[in-house]
């Protein structure tokens, strides 16, 4: 399994109708993007692995391999708002230490632990629906559910097979290159030089690829009608409205938990 993709193996997640799992992970970004605290997202970080590992049966060793390097990009987003936190609207602020020109508060280190948590529970969430989601399946949900234009469906449907198919023409360039003796520098020369050798066959690849995808669409009179039939069909089954249910109330739950608890901030209507 590589960076973001489909991991196919027999589990409850991969069962669900993509329609409903897509709506079920908003319902969670939703509530993630306006907690301020860093319980809330830790909290559905959780719960989120807990579901990618046990209702999706995808191991904990996949799930670290494909994710290590956005974890690591969450480091810089800790570093900057906890130095450039703004202690004035804080009324007693807890002053750390002072390093040159900024000054370091347990608040503004909260603050940043907590963007860091959130984009690490996107991320998880993120992971669970591309992992457990069949690509076809999602065009289809989308257009049979979801009521989606089918020419729209068709183009997330091609743009979700082209990011791994870009992805081993990648290592294919890079093997020819090492094949060839070809590279091997060093620092930010050798990288830039990199980027240059691989982007331009890359781009190639693209076009020739759009291309066919073009003549075949063109051949099958793709978008000559309003309407069109479906060698299969999507269905919504009690099982994916079980799923609905069950990821309501559990960000039902661990709200009214942590705000009993006075752990909660932001939500609008809970002091940020």
């Amino acid at each position: 399994m590589g960076l973001f993709s489909y991991y196919e193996v027999d589990s409850f997640l991969h069962h669900v109708n993509p329609s409903i799992k897509l709506l079920s992970l908003f319902l969670v970004v939703l509530i993630l993007t306006l907690a301020q605290d860093p319980y809330t997202p830790g909290l559905f970080l959780l719960l989120t692995l807990l579901a990618l590992w046990l209702a999706g049966k995808v191991p904990l060793k996949v799930i670290a391999k494909s994710t290590w390097p956005l974890v690591l990009l969450t480091i810089p987003f800790f570093i900057f708002n906890t130095l450039y936190f703004d202690i004035g609207r804080v009324t007693n602020p807890h002053i750390l230490f002072h390093m040159g020109p900024w000054t370091v508060a347990r608040e503004g280190m909260t603050s940043g632990f907590a963007l860091s948590l959130r984009i690490l529970a996107f991320i998880a969430a993120s992971l669970l629906f591309v992992a457990t989601t069949d690509p076809s399946d999602f065009a289809l949900s989308l257009i049979q559910q979801a009521r989606v234009p089918y020419r729209f469906g068709y183009a997330i449907l091609v743009a979700y097979r082209f990011v791994p198919l870009w992805t081993e023409e990648l290592e294919t360039i890079r093997a020819a290159h090492r094949v060839r003796g070809i590279g091997g520098k060093e620092g930010w020369r050798g990288k830039l030089e990199q980027f240059r050798r691989y982007s331009i066959p890359l781009l190639a690849s693209a076009i020739r690829k759009s291309e066919r995808v073009a003549i075949a669409m063109d051949s099958k009179a793709f978008g000559a009608t309003d309407e069109r039939t479906y060698y299969r069909e999507m269905h919504i089954r009690w099982t994916d409205w079980a799923f609905l249910a069950a990821a309501i109330l559990s960000v039902i739950s661990i709200i009214y938990i942590l705000s009993t608890l006075g752990l909660t901030r932001g939500f609008g209507s809970i002091p940020a």
